[in-house]
């Protein structure tokens, strides 16, 4: 909604707002290592991206299979998908927790027989 009022508001000066929706990209800061058609590489999405500046709407999803699922998403219930995205981010929550104690864990374990 952001990128669509602030396109609306800059239309007429020759500014154009787009918003590219992306999903899973196999980058450094994700869990995905391997690109895959439906996980492209942040060099494959960065070209398709680039390809669509300046075309169609202020809302796009610029990578192809990306479009595609996308659209079989949108056939699914939104409580459904609510339901998957807060299961999965409570996941990657909880491993980052116990990432987190793990590294904690032998630090607390030194500092305590050194007092």
């Amino acid at each position: 909604m952001f990128s669509r009022s602030i396109n609306m508001e800059y239309k007429k000066t020759g500014i154009h707002i787009q918003c590219q929706i992306p999903l899973f990209v196999a980058t450094k800061m994700t869990k995905f290592r391997r690109s895959s058609l439906f996980i492209p590489s942040a060099e494959t999405f960065s070209k398709a991206s680039i390809r669509w500046i300046g075309y169609g709407e202020h809302l796009c999803v610029p990578y192809w299979p990306h479009s595609l699922q996308r659209l079989l998403l949108k056939l699914l219930p939104d409580s459904f998908k609510d339901r998957c995205v807060f299961l999965y981010f409570l996941g990657m929550r909880k491993r980052m927790m116990m990432r987190d104690s793990r590294k904690l864990r032998p630090n607390i374990n030194h500092n305590h027989t050194n007092t």
